[in-house]
């Protein structure tokens, strides 16, 4: 069974808008990250309680997983990684009153020319700072392969779990960040698949996120064989439209990028999605068409989805 959340913030970052794009698609699930001008990390639990809580019950909305900015930040800030292990506390708190299974993290921006053997300690260490945050709860942390971290490619997030070694802990899968990092994103759904617990809906390709199912991150294969494994989670849009829907048009304008493989790849995603070539697509209309490549490519590989 799967169950279709979303990072509905690429759509609007107004709660009740949220809410009523979740209802309008037929969904049930929230994964909170930008909520009425502030990140979900910047809310206390009792400001949670107070000002986000009743609009959720009265939606009828549960959270997936809080989609925290916890570990973006460099493995060396030890100030930062204080305080975000405070934030972690009350976004915990939020888990709670929520009845919300994960809370998705991140393992530290490393630099660019990174001696990831010399800083494996420090990282694996600190991340599990992370996961001690959960013990006593039936919360899991959800390491992401967020670009230009520590456990970005396939290879070290398998090395940071397995290190880590906490039942509390599980790997988020991202498609398109391992496409961004020059990972395949079969094989590394193969290496990862064991200890995945959560699945991010994002294609990508030559850079540029694409609607699901056609770029290069084997969405279609990767659902069937979620199908055949039975899996039982969520699925979580974040389709990262932006520069589609804000940047294509200076592409079809100016003479020598018109003739670019991004141009191209532009009009490939018009004709896909049935849009013309200076038609801008508002947010709320991209995220729908996401939503309903999602229910279709489950629908194909004979899954079923927990909707309204």
């Amino acid at each position: 069974m799967f169950k279709i959340s979303g990072f509905y913030d690429e759509a609007s970052t107004d709660l009740d808008k949220q809410l009523e794009l979740i209802k309008k698609l037929g969904g049930k699930y929230l994964c909170p990250r930008n909520i009425n001008g502030k990140n979900i990390s910047a809310y206390s639990a009792e400001e949670f309680e107070s000002g986000i809580l009743p609009s959720l019950k009265a939606a009828d909305v549960g959270l997936s997983s809080i989609g925290s900015p916890i570990g973006k930040i460099r493995i060396d800030d030890e100030e930062a990684y204080a305080a975000q292990l405070k934030q972690l506390e009350e976004l915990v708190k939020i888990a709670v009153l929520t009845d919300c299974k994960y809370i998705r993290c991140f393992s530290f921006f490393v630099g660019k020319n990174a001696d990831y053997a010399a800083l494996s300690g420090k990282v694996f260490e600190k991340f599990y700072g992370f996961v001690k945050a959960v013990e006593g709860t039936d919360i899991t942390i959800l390491h992401e392969n967020e670009k230009k971290i520590f456990g970005d490619t396939p290879e070290r997030a398998l090395s940071l779990f397995h290190a880590v070694n906490h039942p509390q802990m599980k790997l988020c899968y991202d498609a398109s960040n391992y496409i961004q990092c020059k990972a395949d994103a079969w094989r590394a759904y193969e290496m990862t698949r064991e200890y995945t617990a959560y699945y991010h809906m994002k294609d990508c390709e030559n850079g540029v996120e694409v609607p699901l199912g056609t770029g290069q991150g084997r969405i279609r294969e990767i659902v069937a064989d979620l199908v055949k494994r039975e899996y039982d989670g969520f699925l979580t849009l974040e389709p990262h439209t932006f520069k589609y829907a804000f940047l294509k048009v200076p592409f079809y304008l100016i003479p020598f990028l018109n003739l670019t493989r991004t141009a191209r790849l532009y009009r490939r995603i018009d004709k896909e999605i049935g849009v013309k070539a200076f038609e801008r697509p508002t947010r709320e209309e991209l995220f729908a068409i996401q939503y309903q490549n999602a229910v279709k490519i489950i629908d194909e590989a004979g899954g079923k989805i927990d909707s309204l």
